[in-house]
């Protein structure tokens, strides 16, 4: 077994972090044990406790790093799109990469979904942050498509589009869904945000 001095404490604290995810990704939220985390880096499971809080304080940490990942992605979309393309059309791509890096991130994504917090303990800032910084970046183009919008409005509406967006990928993620699976996601958010998009457009 390792030595306590092996290792600096942010060492430690990202070897817990990546043996945590690398389980996860094998097994799922049931195969994660502090015991089979301090078992994968070689130090007793007290080790783990001296940098984390607890086992939830590791995997609320590990989703908030995954969406931060997400808003990363989101981020390239952005960059990447020339200052003429239509902003609908950057939601269009800025939805595909959000379901594409869920569909390719499966168990993490499940994270969100299967993992509660138990009672007395928040959800961190990074994460709340990180969730924010994705409706964030879909505001900015729709605050293009409508100028004269209140900005409060705009980001409600981000919010509400990306809902729904979230709601379709948490769906494809399971392939449960009886014609919402991963094969079939895509037509179902485009068909969500151009419908979304058109009808925050249309004047009464």
């Amino acid at each position: 077994m390792a030595r306590r001095s092996a290792h600096s404490p942010e060492e430690l604290r990202q070897r817990i972090l990546g043996a945590a995810k690398g389980i996860v990704e094998r097994d799922g939220l049931i195969g994660l044990s502090a015991r089979e985390i301090a078992r994968s880096i070689g130090y007793s499971p007290g080790t783990l406790y001296n940098i984390f809080e607890n086992l939830d304080d590791i995997l609320l940490t590990l989703q908030a790093q995954m969406v931060g990942d997400v808003v990363d992605v989101m981020k390239a979309v952005e960059r990447n799109a020339s200052p003429q393309e239509e902003p609908q059309k950057v939601i269009d791509t800025l939805s595909r990469a959000y379901l594409e890096f869920a569909l390719d991130n499966k168990r993490m994504w499940n994270l969100l979904f299967t993992h509660y917090l138990p009672e007395g303990m928040t959800t961190p800032a990074a994460l709340h942050d990180n969730v924010n910084g994705v409706s964030a970046i879909v505001a900015g183009q729709l605050a293009k498509m409508l100028p004269t919008t209140p900005k409060a409005d705009v980001d409600i509406a981000a919010k509400a589009l990306w809902a729904g967006v979230h709601g379709i990928t948490a769906i494809a993620v399971t392939d449960k869904g009886p014609t919402m699976t991963s094969a079939t996601a895509l037509t179902f958010v485009k068909m969500l945000t151009s419908t979304y998009t058109r009808g925050l457009t249309v004047k009464i």
